[in-house]
């Protein structure tokens, strides 16, 4: 008997989950992808997932350099790369948090912000 009504309030737990879903009131793990990410003005798209910060570029840029920055203004991260469309930065030795991404190249030159969780 308990295991009827364990199964059938998994199930309507379940159907209450999808219709949630199907009518966008909470996000799937697929929602979070870059490709769901629309491009700012200047072409440049990013996403802080796990302890990773995704950036794209709508056009491929050269002599890339980026920064992350926390609020005070402290530089935390440097990179820099030579030719990219699409680029991961290691955030995990940030804290969880508000920060800042800097991009320089030759193409584009944009101030971003990021929020890790």
């Amino acid at each position: 008997m308990k295991l009827k009504i364990f199964t059938i309030i998994l199930l309507l737990f379940s159907t209450m989950i999808m219709n949630a879903q199907e009518e966008g009131l909470i996000s799937s793990i697929d929602d979070f992808s870059i490709d769901k990410v629309e491009f700012n003005q200047n072409g440049v798209k990013i996403l802080a997932f796990d302890n990773t910060l995704a950036i794209e570029f709508i056009n491929e840029v050269s002599n890339l350099r980026y920064e992350v920055i926390n609020k005070k203004g402290d530089l935390l991260l440097s990179k820099k790369e030579d030719t990219v469309k699409k680029t991961l930065l290691n955030i995990s030795n940030l804290k969880k948090g508000t920060y800042y991404v800097r991009v320089f190249s030759d193409e584009v030159k944009d101030f971003l912000k990021f929020i890790k969780t």
